[in-house]
């Protein structure tokens, strides 16, 4: 894998520059996740391999009593 081109490539894709002081530990992530992705993408699932549940934050309620916590 060219890293270097796939980060150019994707940072231009996305609008998203990537500071001169930063594109080398970016590099090395991208070339760490990349070796580990075959083991990962090797690991065999079955049917019963399901996903969690989807995360669906909502707006915190506050107490009916109005005791929030705060002394």
């Amino acid at each position: 894998m060219d890293c270097e081109a796939y980060v150019d490539a994707q940072s231009a894709l996305l609008g998203l520059p990537i500071a001169p002081e930063h594109r080398p530990g970016v590099l090395r992530y991208l070339a760490l996740v990349a070796a580990m992705a075959p083991r990962v993408m090797d690991f065999a699932l079955t049917p019963a391999d399901e996903s969690g549940q989807v995360f669906v934050p909502v707006v915190p309620v506050a107490p009916a009593d109005g005791a929030g916590g705060d002394t």
